[in-house]
């Protein structure tokens, strides 16, 4: 038996973390073993997540529902997919960040891996609308999984979790982005006095949802975290991490010179606490349900939405297989915009300026 009491306080904080160390990778190999999508489920929720790449190849497919049979071959067709200009231009961008330590052959043999692999997903999926920032994800799951098992972990992202972006129209993500507004507005009416009063319009956010904040964020090691997250959590979970991104950083926005406040709050800082945000992120889901948010803020979004099917159509049980063809069926309906939509819009700005102005805040300068 060996003698820790001479250690310093520093030493010993070091051995306690190591010791939790082991026992939370104890943890995740005894889920991976027993294929315990619960677990695991929970365990990319808790701090850390799943820590090594090497552990999420092998769980990430898991939870996206792909691990189990072979993928078929590769035939997706260039010719026959739509925005082929866009792809061949978004992948020519993509790789600039991350990985740092990445040669320029072995960039360009992942750039002509991540086309391919955009390819054919929207050729198996031809209802699917590319939109820009879908490389993004793409790209996190080709340097995780590699090509082969990333294909369809991003096509369940895709049909299941993005859906609301890859349509002809643009008004589910907008409603979207007005629900993460709301949540703002009900963590921090001061906070959100401050936003309007200055016209910060919810799309700051737009592509820190649509990539999962792969875009925005260039350590991959914070969004290979956010992704253990994003894949173990429901569609509305990237909503909750912007959400709180923006509620924890309250004091820096305001104290922000409000010529460059737009751009201060769209950009993401480097030394972000993942761990706090996610944190932050994992209440706030827990304390609105998707449900209860529409009927707050009187913006409901449509029947076939991603957040509205998710629990019937992916869930959070291992043994509920996804329904591609209901996914397929979603896609082929046109989603409506009805008048009273707009109207609901003007008296949902009109209260929410009421709420602020009635609420007797202070002037911000």
């Amino acid at each position: 038996m060996h003698d820790l009491t001479n250690l310093g306080l520093g030493v010993k904080m070091s051995l306690v973390k190591s010791v939790q160390r082991t026992q939370r990778l104890d943890l995740i190999r005894q889920a991976v073993i027993e294929n315990d999508f619960t677990a695991l489920r929970k365990l990319a929720r808790e701090p850390e997540g799943f820590i090594h790449d090497g552990w999420r190849r092998l769980i990430w497919p898991i939870l996206l529902k792909t691990h189990q049979g072979s993928y078929v071959d590769e035939k997706g067709c260039e010719t026959q997919v739509a925005d082929t200009i866009q792809v061949y231009k978004d992948v020519e961008r993509s790789l600039y960040y991350y990985p740092q330590d990445i040669t320029p052959r072995s960039k360009a043999h992942k750039q002509r891996q991540l086309h391919a692999m955009i390819v054919e997903i929207l050729w198996r999926n031809p209802r699917l609308k590319y939109y820009q920032g879908f490389h993004d994800i793409c790209t996190v799951f080709l340097l995780v999984l590699g090509k082969k098992a990333a294909i369809p972990a991003a096509e369940n992202v895709a049909l299941f979790f993005t859906r609301y972006a890859m349509l002809e129209s643009f008004d589910p993500i907008s409603k979207q982005l007005r629900l993460m507004m709301s949540i703002i507005e009900y963590e921090d009416l001061e906070l959100m006095a401050f936003m309007e009063r200055y016209n910060v319009m919810p799309f700051y956010a737009l592509s820190w949802v649509l990539t999962w904040f792969s875009h925005d964020l260039t350590d991959l090691k914070k969004i290979t975290r956010l992704f253990d997250l994003f894949v173990s959590s429901s569609v509305m979970m990237p909503l909750f991490v912007a959400s709180a991104i923006t509620l924890l950083r309250k004091d820096e926005l305001i104290g922000t010179n409000p010529e460059y406040l737009h751009s201060q709050v769209t950009h993401i800082p480097h030394d972000l606490n993942i761990e706090r945000t996610i944190g932050l992120a994992i209440r706030l889901e827990e304390k609105y349900s998707s449900l209860h948010l529409q009927k707050r803020s009187g913006i409901w979004l449509h029947d076939e939405s991603t957040i509205n099917t998710w629990y019937r159509d992916w869930g959070i049980h291992g043994s509920m297989a996804p329904d591609r063809i209901k996914a397929d069926q979603y896609l082929a309906n046109d989603i409506p915009v009805e008048e009273w939509e707009d109207e609901l819009l003007t008296e949902w700005l009109a209260k929410r300026k009421n709420s602020i102005d009635v609420g007797g805040l202070m002037d911000f300068h």
